[in-house]
């Protein structure tokens, strides 16, 4: 007996040695946590969300109000919003298009202030680089496949003059080789460039970012040891051309209680070509197995599917858009949402995170002029508009 509190040890009949506790109002934590559920948020576009619950119990017994929380692979970014609640400071990261987007709009529903950066590298590309590399090689004029290269090489160009011209283009899918520096140059003329044809009198070198471009040159002129001529080329020059933006056909009138603006159309070719794409990939599954479900699954009872009817766009493509934000502070610049409007997936509009029951009438309002516009379509990717 110690005190007024009685304590002790005992064996259990099965003989497991058990400590008596005198009753709590509280409840002990044991090291598995099966009181909560690790995903309970019911967020079916991230299978894997974790529930604020969890992060609730772990932000708050690791950290104290004020602290940062950082997540560098952030997900739908329930941990930025759950140390948002917490009032944390908070870091969420992530490569993906659609966790930043995502992350944004739960943030922006919960109140939060926040800034968004973005890691530049020097390269617009498609949602898949694939597609970009693909794209990139019908855009430099003359380049053609050269069996006679190395598969360094991407290919050559005819010249009048110099003949075969090969071009070396870096690996979109390869961070490692977006930056030409000394060793990858040290590289091309050591290891790439003595294999070429003897009558090789050029090479074009295209580069994403550089290092340094006079120490570059400096090294080429000293090391270069071939009789061939080394030509530098910005890559970002040429992908510039790559990326097409979404046609916007809008109207904007001034008002008693401020500016609307009125969306006409919205077009989206590279979205359009991929439901086309996504139809009769579907289409062609359902007419290999009249005994396939909508899912491309057996389903067992010998009776046949639903035919698959094909998704289709409107006359004006509305539907494809999924937020409009009005920049009323700056032509340039980060970006600052004065007036935000979402369409959720169900047509209901969410105005400046906030829920409503009203669908969209193709029209947004700003007290203030706004001097630029963005639009994400439904895919994540975003057009901007600066007015006049």
């Amino acid at each position: 007996e110690s005190g007024n509190t009685l304590e002790f040890i005992r064996k259990s009949p099965t003989g497991k040695i058990e400590h008596w506790i005198r009753p709590f109002e509280t409840k002990f934590v044991d090291t598995l946590w099966t009181d909560i559920s690790a995903y309970v948020n019911g967020n079916k576009e991230y299978a894997t969300e974790k529930s604020e619950f969890l992060l609730e119990r772990i932000i708050s017994s690791c950290s104290s109000e004020g602290m940062i929380i950082a997540d560098f692979f952030g997900g739908s970014g329930v941990t930025a919003k759950v140390a948002h609640d917490l009032k944390r400071k908070f870091i969420h990261c992530d490569v993906g298009i659609n966790s930043i987007q995502t992350t944004r709009d739960r943030l922006i529903a919960a109140g939060a202030e926040f800034d968004i950066y973005d890691i530049q590298d020097g390269v617009s590309l498609f949602r898949n680089p694939v597609q970009t590399m693909d794209k990139l090689k019908s855009l430099i004029i003359g380049l053609k496949n050269e069996d006679g290269l190395d598969s360094f090489w991407e290919g050559a160009i005819q010249d009048s003059k110099l003949g075969a011209v090969p071009v070396y283009l870096p690996n979109l899918l390869d961070h490692s080789t977006k930056v030409l520096d000394i060793p990858l140059i040290n590289r091309i003329i050591n290891e790439a460039m003595p294999d070429l044809p003897e009558d090789t009198k050029q090479v074009i070198v295209y580069y994403v970012d550089i290092e340094n471009k006079a120490e570059l040159k400096k090294f080429i002129s000293e090391y270069n040891a071939t009789r061939i001529n080394i030509m530098l080329r910005d890559l970002k020059a040429v992908l510039d051309h790559v990326v097409i933006n979404d046609e916007i056909d809008y109207r904007i009138n001034e008002a008693k209680t401020g500016f609307e603006i009125e969306i006409k159309s919205f077009i989206s070719d590279r979205l359009i070509q991929k439901i086309d794409a996504y139809n009769q990939k579907k289409s062609l599954n359902g007419s290999k197995n009249n005994l396939l479900d909508e899912n491309g699954d057996e389903n067992g009872n010998g009776k046949k599917k639903r035919p698959y009817i094909p998704i289709t766009i409107s006359r004006h493509g509305l539907e494809l858009i999924e937020l409009i934000s009005l920049d009323c502070t700056a032509k340039d610049g980060i970006w600052k949402s004065d007036v935000e409007l979402k369409i959720d997936k169900n047509g209901y509009v969410i105005l400046n995170g906030k829920k409503t029951k009203e669908f969209w009438n193709a029209k947004i309002v700003s007290e203030n002029k706004p001097l630029r516009m963005k639009i994400r379509n439904i895919a994540g990717d975003e057009s901007v508009i600066i007015f006049d």
